[in-house]
This record gives structure tokens, sequence and C-alpha cells, in this order.
């Protein structure tokens, strides 16, 4: 969740893209640059974008010398790292290229981040056509009871609440046909070449990836790059066969060595990013913004770039929170209910500022009866000023749930000195292995979080092998956030 304003909408867009081969048109290329403008928006409202400038920089600078050894090119590129755990790369019409976070710890050389940068520069110049549309992440429509209370959560929460849900927080490419994919590691490893890198580094890093994902496969994960970008059995095979066909042109790597290369790893956040906020359990912690609250127990949660949500697995119930500006609540609350009476001819049942200690405020609550032997509904709306940020909460629900959704608004509060010990994550961190020492025995004294299989396969090491002194291996390991830091 970022400090930005609440936006109550979101929006499907599904992207019929056209196969065009050779030379890109004038109008065809305005029209990707229009379209991947509006996703690559998306991208960094729904998914986010990870703000670390030494591998951000670093990433920029492989894309940008292979851009520069393009044959043809009428884009203008732009590379970026996603705010994902999972390891991901995907890329846009008009030239935005995304590599996960995750997608960066799995790489061992700059060799492999180059061959999956240069196959996605390739998607991007041969205009393969795919259809991008946002995944739904609640699995139905919710059922807000109330015709009232139902039209008031249509509104302001639109696509969100109910139409069939779309895409909040995740984005998925629809799979690239067998042709493309094979077009894009041929001619994607060409442009790595002739920039300088290893052309066979895209299959290692398929084969890790492939490993990474069934190693992982007893774990809930969302979208990675084998979703969009199918793998076959032969398709290592072909990559090694079409690398025999290329000559690489000699040039010094961006990082001049590995301990160069991994500098730029030290530091990612490897599982969730406690910048972007982070649940334990049912509470939400929000270090950045300095706020924290707590949902109702057992809900489903759900934590965005623009908002934190939790809702029933029924879906009758959902409560949102967000930033809503820098005005008074005051302000906030008068609008609604003038949008209450005039559009929905309806009072609401209180509508008074309240103050809880913690922060001022004003709520708005409405109660419609029951029709037609259907349930009672409520809608609770707070606005809260707290630290200079006025927040909203939007809750509503079956009327069973007033207690929780009320309790929902109460609990947020600024964050205490006590609650700083709960914000933490896995950060990854490059450490130094001792004479003969192996991986386990390696974990165990750095306190790494990952079992030896998981470390090898990070590292692209041999499980059980003892390692040299001075040997750079990557670990995760548990560190306390704070901002800046």
């Amino acid at each position: 969740m970022m400090i930005r304003a609440l936006r109550l909408c979101v929006y499907p867009v599904v992207l019929a893209l056209v196969a065009w081969m050779g030379n890109v048109p004038a109008v065809a290329q305005s029209s990707d640059v229009e379209i991947g403008a509006e996703v690559a928006k998306q991208v960094a409202e729904e998914i986010g974008l990870y703000e670390a400038p030494a591998p951000t920089e670093y990433i920029q600078a492989i894309g940008a010398r292979q851009v520069r050894n393009l044959e043809d090119n009428p884009y203008t590129f732009e590379f970026h790292i996603v705010d994902q755990s999972e390891p991901n790369a995907f890329a846009v019409p008009g030239g935005w290229v995304y590599i996960s976070r995750g997608l960066l710890v799995l790489a061992n050389n700059e060799d492999e981040l180059a061959g999956v940068i240069g196959h996605e520069i390739t998607h991007v110049t041969e205009r393969h056509s795919a259809q991008r549309q946002k995944r739904g992440v609640l699995s139905g429509i919710l059922q807000i009871p109330g015709s009232i209370v139902g039209a008031v959560v249509n509104d302001d929460l639109g696509a969100l609440i109910n139409a069939p849900i779309n895409a909040v927080g995740q984005i998925s490419l629809a799979s690239y046909s067998r042709g493309q994919e094979k077009e894009a590691d041929r001619l994607g490893m060409r442009l790595a070449a002739r920039s300088g890198y290893e052309p066979t580094a895209l299959a290692n890093i398929l084969a890790s990836l492939e490993q990474d994902g069934e190693m992982r496969s007893g774990e809930s994960r969302t979208s990675s790059f084998s979703d969009s970008h199918p793998t076959t059995p032969d398709r290592v095979s072909d990559i090694h066969k079409e690398a025999e066909k290329i000559q690489r042109i000699a040039q010094a790597p961006i990082a001049a060595d590995q301990r160069a290369f991994l500098d730029k790893l030290d530091g990612l956040w490897y599982d969730v990013n406690p910048a972007q906020g982070i649940f334990k359990g049912d509470r939400f912690y929000h270090p950045d913004m300095g706020f924290t609250v707590t949902f109702p127990a057992g809900w489903n949660t759900l934590n965005t770039p623009g908002y934190v949500a939790a809702y029933t697995d029924e879906q009758k119930a959902i409560a949102l929170l967000g930033v809503a500006g820098n005005e008074e609540p005051s302000v906030y609350a008068k609008q609604f209910v003038e949008r209450l009476r005039e559009e929905h001819k309806a009072s609401p049942l209180q509508d008074r500022a309240v103050d809880s200690g913690a922060w001022s405020g004003h709520y708005v609550t409405l109660e419609e009866s029951a029709k037609r032997g259907g349930e009672p509904s409520y809608l609770h709306y707070l606005w809260a000023r707290m630290q200079g940020t006025t927040y909203q909460l939007v809750a509503a629900g079956a009327n069973r749930y007033r207690s929780a959704l009320r309790a929902t608004a109460l609990s947020l509060r600024p964050l205490k000195e006590s609650d700083w010990d709960a914000i933490a994550g896995l950060r990854v961190r490059v450490v130094e292995a001792r004479q003969d020492e192996n991986l386990a025995q390696l974990g165990e004294r750095t306190g790494n979080h990952w079992l030896p299989a998981y470390t090898a396969l990070i590292n692209d090491l041999p499980e059980h092998q003892t390692l040299e002194a001075g040997t750079l291996v990557k670990i995760a390991r548990q560190e306390k956030y704070r901002p800046g830091k």
C-alpha cells in the first residue's frame, strides 16, 4: 500500500494485440505506446514498483545496452523492477519491461538477467499478440445485501465489488504461443550476444525457474514467468542448439565481477516487502505511513499499492482502507451525505464527528431493512485524520457483520513503539563461506531461512559439497524493517 489518494474504482483493460512482422507502422507504434502507457500505469498502481536504486539502475543499464544493439527500434524502452516476490518478467506494448524482485534473487549472473531482458525486449519489438487482462483476485461476486447499500458500494468501489472481481494487485499475461516463445528465445539470444552476453545463459535461468516452481509448488503463489511463458520439454535443448549458431561479441559486463553483481542484490526483500505494509495475523501494519488497523478475525486479506482490504469467505462483507487526501474528514463526509441524499434519497443513520483518542474524524453509517425475506444491510464510512493524512475506511455488508465492521474502523491508530518489533521480513544478504563449510552449516551460522536445497538452487551450488573460504552465498535472513533503511 503506497501513500496516495484512495482510488475507489478499478476498471479492467483487455488488450488485444495484433501480431505484426517486420517494421512497425507509425499508426501501430502509436497505438502500442498508448495501450502500453495505460497498462504501465496499472502495473504501478496494482502491483507496485520496487523502489531500490542500485538494482533498478542495474537492470536499466543491462536493458539500455541491448536496446542500443537493436537493428530496428521504433520504441522508447523503460525497465523497472516490479514489487513481486515470485520470479517473473513481462513486457507490455510500447517498450515497458518488468523484472520482479523474485527473479533478481534467482539470477546468478548478469548474463542470465540479460537473457531474460533480451527475451522480453523481443516480445515488444515483434509485437507478439497476447491478451493482457487483469485476473480476478476475489473468486466471485460480492453479494452485499440491500438495494441502497449495494448501490452505494457499487458507486464507490466499482468493479471491485459488484462486477466479476477484476485484478487488484495482480496482472496476468496470457500465454504466448510456442512459436512466439521460440522466436523471442532466438532473437533475444542474438540480441544478448551482440551486447556481450553468453546466449546459453537464458537456458540456465529457465532451468532455475523450473526448479523454483517445483520447490514452491506447496506454497501459495500468484503469477510467475512460467504462467505467461510456457515451457516445453525441448525448449532448453533448442536454446543450446541455437546458441551454437550465434557469435558472441566480447564486451565487459556492467558488474565487474561476481561480488559486484551480488552487491546489486544484497538487501532485496525476498518475500513480503514491509515497505508496502504487512499482515501479522489479522492486524495490518504500514511502517512508512505510520498506522495499524485490525481486520475481523478469519477474513481474507488483500494488500495492494492503493489500499488494504479484507472480505468474508461468502463475500457478503468487505472492509477497505486507503488514503482519501488532505482535506478535513468533515469535508469528505459532507460530500458523501449529499450524494447519498441526492442519488439514493437516503438519510444516514449516523452522521457525526468522532475522536478515538488516536485520531479525529467523521463517520457516516447507513442501515437498510431487509426486503422480501433478505438480510438487513449495514454501511459504515469513516474518514480519520491522523498525522496530517486523512484515511478513508469503507465497510459494508450484511447486518450481522455490523460490530466487526465497526471494530475495524475503531482499531485504526498510529504505530506505537512496541509495534515495530512485529514489522520484519526476509531480506537477501550475501555472506562468505568458511573453509570446508557446507550449505547446511553456513545456514545455521548465518541465520539463513532457506533450506540447504533451496539455497543451492538460488546460488547454483551443489547442495552437499563443501565450500572454499570466501565463496559468496545469497541467504535470506529475518530482519526488522525501518523506513529508509
